[in-house]
């Protein structure tokens, strides 16, 4: 099942019943029960997601991902359905838009955290590409806690960070007007929780304030922005064909470190290419002048080689 608007998640219909994993909140506001420890179910109160959601926080600032797994035990429709095009859900099934309704009232089983530590040398990355004026978001669909405490480890973000991190929702929730302030502040910027429609908004929104935009990404929820950036980079180890497809580069090592040296030898190249032709110019315009006077002046040409 892929992931819809207002809905990160996704389910597996197993033995009649449906096994659920997403982001926390999703799984939390679609619980009615949760199963404790010693197997028994109990209502779920605001009481209990009021304590996971504060479990869930402190991992969230130790740059922990989370996510939460559930379970539906009555299925209704589903109870008989093996996949058959003649059943009755077969065709609410085949629209994305359907499956949130189909996960209504989940058993809640509990959350995991996994660490996904930063690359050595993408730190020091990062700073030159400050130095050298290339200005690095990060675009997250992670909690807000968890973008912001990477962001901190690899340098986008400094301590004491003021309007630099935003929900993809609280992003959309300025005017123009401000969007376009903080897209041109020159500082690293971070956007958590964000959606494929949302990155791809993003990226345009750069590109409408003539910033000259490469996005990295390897998922398919990557390929929408990857295309409408000026130079869409895909992993080629852990990217998806859908990414590399919509992208025109495609790095071999996975390695953010390369994009770097690939923009310090493109500018190498550049700027001996700017250094060439404006000697070819310099040379060439003398070469000119001087046949052209002697023409008009009527005098032996200054290139003569007699």
């Amino acid at each position: 099942m892929e992931f819809t608007r207002d809905r990160r998640a996704m389910s597996v219909l197993c033995n009649k019943n449906l096994y659920i994993k997403g982001s926390p909140e999703y799984i939390l506001n679609n619980s009615t029960q949760i199963l404790t420890k010693g197997g028994k179910k109990e209502t779920m109160t605001q009481k209990h997601k009021n304590n996971i959601q504060k479990e869930i926080d402190v991992l969230a600032k130790q740059g922990l991902r989370t996510l939460a797994f559930s379970y539906k035990e009555d299925l209704g429709d589903l109870n008989d359905y093996s996949g058959q095009e003649n059943h009755k859900c077969h065709k609410l099934l085949m629209k994305a838009e359907n499956f949130a309704s189909f996960e209504k009232n989940q058993i809640f089983l509990g959350v995991v955290a996994m660490q996904d530590p930063p690359r050595p040398g993408v730190k020091e990355s990062i700073k030159s590409c400050r130095e050298a004026g290339v200005n690095v978001f990060m675009i997250t669909g992670d909690v807000k806690e968890t973008a912001e405490s990477i962001a901190l480890q690899i340098g986008i973000l400094q301590p004491g960070f003021k309007e630099q991190s935003f929900t993809s929702k609280e992003f959309l929730g300025f005017d123009d007007k401000k969007q376009n302030v903080i897209l041109s502040s020159g500082n690293g910027l971070v956007f958590s929780r964000t959606e494929p429609a949302h990155k791809r908004f993003l990226v345009k929104k750069l590109s409408e304030l003539n910033h000259i935009v490469a996005m990295t990404g390897d998922g398919v929820n990557d390929a929408p922005a990857l295309q409408q950036a000026h130079i869409g980079i895909a992993m080629g180890i852990a990217g998806t064909e859908v990414a590399k497809e919509a992208s025109v580069m495609v790095l071999a090592d996975d390695n953010f470190s390369t994009i770097v040296t690939a923009v310090k030898e493109g500018r190498a190249i550049y700027a001996n290419m700017k250094a060439f032709i404006r000697y070819m110019i310099s040379s060439n315009i003398g070469e000119v002048v001087s046949i052209f006077l002697s023409s008009f002046l009527g005098v032996p040409d200054g290139f003569n080689s007699i």
